[in-house]
């Protein structure tokens, strides 16, 4: 019998890492439409959500979903004091201390917000005030594209206070995730937008090293994909 065991736990390593020994503390942060935070009811709903409710399932794991505010989720990638974290870009400096999954939950593109619809229609924006989320990297060849400095971007706290910037018309632009976008500007008046094609943004799932084989969640989320479209 010990020898069935130990074959086992040679040939599938994979499943011992899957195994539910403890509960894992995900964090994430408000990112609508794909993960939805209800503050009042502290409850989550969303696509991203879905997955995760999805992997649980079918991994026979114990997730505890933990909410933070975006500055606060980027330290505490760093810490290790969580399990894993979602939706989150794979940049190579988070490789240092995360495991990411190969297969993204969905990839998006960047939006471009004005109170002003003909200014969608400018290309050049290198003298414009534009407000985008701190933390997020612009990519370059957006920059190239609209002759953007990165010195010249004020940096917001959240997506909400980018878009309270623009409302005031402390800005002339917000750029931010296009679907994440049209889901804030709701909220105001008179805001036009203009998806930037230039570049995909695919968000993943990132696990603290050692936690998970990262396969195993890969296949749960193509088998997801397969379900759902």
């Amino acid at each position: 019998m010990r020898a069935i065991f130990l074959f086992l736990a040679l040939t599938f390593p994979s499943l011992l890492l899957a195994a539910p020994s403890k509960t894992l503390r995900c964090v994430t942060t408000h990112y609508p439409p794909f993960t939805i935070y209800d503050e009042k009811a502290d409850t989550f709903t969303g696509l991203d959500i879905d997955y995760i409710k999805f992997i649980e399932k079918n991994l026979n794991l114990k997730i505890d979903v933990v909410h933070l505010p975006w500055a606060r989720v980027k330290k505490e990638m760093e810490l290790g004091y969580y399990d894993c974290y979602f939706s989150l870009a794979n940049y190579k400096e988070r490789t240092e201390y995360l495991d990411f999954t190969s297969e993204p939950l969905h990839t998006t593109k960047f939006g471009l917000f004005t109170l002003n619809e003909d200014n969608l229609l400018i290309d050049d924006l290198s003298k414009a005030a534009i407000a985008m989320l701190r933390g997020v990297i612009l990519p370059k060849i957006i920059a190239k594209k609209y002759s953007l400095d990165e010195n010249n971007l004020l940096r917001s706290l959240s997506t909400k206070d980018t878009f309270e910037l623009l409302e005031k018309n402390r800005v002339e632009y917000a750029i931010t995730n296009y679907q994440a976008g049209l889901w804030y500007s709701k909220e105001y008046k008179n805001v036009s937008a203009r998806q930037l094609n230039e570049f995909t943004f695919p968000t993943y799932i990132a696990f603290k090293r050692g936690v998970i084989d990262t396969k195993l969640v890969d296949e749960q989320i193509k088998r997801f994909k397969a379900q759902t479209q």
